[in-house]
């Protein structure tokens, strides 16, 4: 079953006419875009339209470029910042205003004004559970595509350490990374990579122009979207010529060994990790989420000493880290 097929099935089961969806990981799911609203300043809402009958996607975009061939022109609508023309274009969507149901992963006050205009006698209810099971449901192709784009990701982390030394920018790091990245025909980051202090505000960014000190320990984290699948990973070093890797966090072998078939997202987060789905971006897990063969996980931990993020592939029999 495709991913739209399983989300309109999800719909039919909530009795769920019309999604409006904001986040770009759902919206490139149902879709299968490469990648949305990446130049400029992205759209406030919706980005994606799912309607049940007659089953569609709409997409706000002006160009099919990101999408995969053969997607309908007719259901593109173009980007603007005039929210009546973002209502006139919502409205003209066939099965929206007649809608009496209507999911959002999300919505400001005044995009629910506009939902308000465009299906007036639509209730409008969560669509975060709907997605949460759609997360879930093992995937092949996901399991393909972001094994893919941890190898680009890796490369570009390596790429960093090489030239982790005393007096390196932040932002030489993000260059370096970026051009392995290109290197190897993967254009678009995931998101700028990072080079942090490891501390308690160890997802804070640099400053781009400060210059690392020998004897610094910093958390360097790369991520990828290669042919619109997402892998990232993070280690963290200590500044020196060579810079020296830091042992994993204490007890992340054993939670690795632990991430099978059975175990629950929720006591994964028990034991202090940072834990989602990956392969569309961050993709939220309920507590209650049980780990099944070929869902691909983005695991996290960190004690007082590192901080580590790799993927994992989960598989009947150990997991596999497909980052190392």
């Amino acid at each position: 079953m495709s991913r739209l097929a399983a989300c309109l099935s999800l719909m039919a089961h909530g009795d769920v006419d019309v999604l409006f969806l904001g986040r770009e990981a759902n919206a490139r799911t149902v879709s299968d875009a490469g990648r949305l609203w990446l130049a400029g300043t992205r759209a406030f809402s919706p980005g994606c339209v799912v309607v049940r009958h007659p089953a569609a996607v709409h997409v706000l975009s002006n160009t099919d470029a990101v999408l995969p061939h053969g997607f309908p022109v007719e259901h593109l609508y173009g980007v603007t910042w005039n929210p009546e023309r973002l209502v006139n274009a919502l409205a003209a969507i066939e099965g929206v205003s007649e809608a009496h149901r209507v999911g959002v992963d999300g919505m400001s006050p005044m995009a629910s004004a506009l939902v308000a205009r465009v299906a007036p006698s639509a209730e409008i209810i969560d669509a975060g559970p709907m997605f949460a099971e759609l997360w879930g449901i093992p995937d092949r192709e996901k399991v393909a595509g972001v094994e893919r784009a941890s190898v680009v990701a890796r490369d570009g982390l390596d790429a960093m350490v090489g030239a982790l030394r005393p007096g390196v920018r932040p932002r030489d790091l993000r260059g370096v990374c970026a051009a392995q990245f290109a290197f190897l025909g993967a254009t678009t980051p995931a998101f700028d990579a990072v080079a942090a202090p490891f501390g308690d505000s160890s997802s804070t960014w640099l400053p781009p122009e400060r210059e690392l000190v020998a004897d610094e320990q910093v958390v360097l984290r790369a991520g990828v979207l290669r042919e619109g699948w997402e892998a990232s990973l993070a280690r963290t070093y200590v500044v020196g010529s060579p810079s020296v890797a830091q042992p994993p966090p204490a007890g992340w072998d054993d939670l690795v060994a632990d991430c099978t078939p059975g175990a629950t997202a929720g006591a994964l987060r028990a034991r202090g990790a940072v834990v989602h789905g990956a392969g569309r971006g961050v993709e939220p897990w309920p507590d209650d989420l049980e780990l099944v063969a070929d869902l691909m996980l983005a695991l996290e931990l960190r004690d007082a000493t590192s901080l580590r993020q790799d993927i994992l592939r989960i598989t009947n029999g150990p997991a596999q880290v497909v980052t190392t």
